[in-house]
């Protein structure tokens, strides 16, 4: 029994550290190998893990996303951070598809913008989820048709270059 659960461990472990690794590189936009042709993708495409997020509207009062203004001279987080506050009913109920569920225990996409971790400010795939959810909603998109589209991958296409001026500007 012992040595089976050794064993059991080191395969946890082992999966863990590949998990880590994996998240890092898709975090810092890494790549590996060439990318599929787009009727390869078709075939060799596989349902990604859906990271945490909730089914449901906010039951009680949400926390308060973090000032936009604590993020002077990078006006990409501004933009988000400005943005989301707008947006927090919303942002409970997207999924967030950079690794922070896992690796800062984040339960959906606002947690990016409310953590004292000030992770969002950091990751630009936070950013472009927020706006992304942002454009929608304000096109009268409801939270689940705006996850339905962020779990396709259409946040991808936020062009983060029309946000290099602070909000106001």
């Amino acid at each position: 029994m012992k040595a089976f659960s050794q064993k059991a461990i080191r395969k946890r472990t082992r999966n863990r550290a590949c998990a880590t690794i994996l998240a890092l590189a898709f975090c810092s936009g890494m790549t590996f190998g060439a990318a599929p042709s787009a009727s390869a993708a078709k075939t060799t495409a596989v349902t990604p893990h859906l990271p945490p997020y909730h089914a449901h509207p906010p039951r009680g009062p949400l926390p308060q996303v973090l000032p936009w203004t604590d993020f002077t001279g990078n006006a990409h987080a501004e933009n988000a951070y400005y943005l989301a506050a707008r947006i927090r009913p919303v942002l409970y109920q997207q999924p967030c598809f950079c690794p922070c569920g896992k690796a800062l225990g984040h339960t959906c996409l606002l947690d990016c913008f409310t953590r004292a971790d000030k992770h969002a400010a950091m990751c630009g795939t936070c950013l472009k989820e927020a706006i992304f959810a942002y454009q929608q909603a304000m096109q009268g998109a409801d939270a689940q048709t705006i996850r339905a589209k962020m779990i396709k991958g259409e946040w991808k296409k936020v062009d983060l270059t029309k946000y290099n001026r602070p909000p106001g500007e």
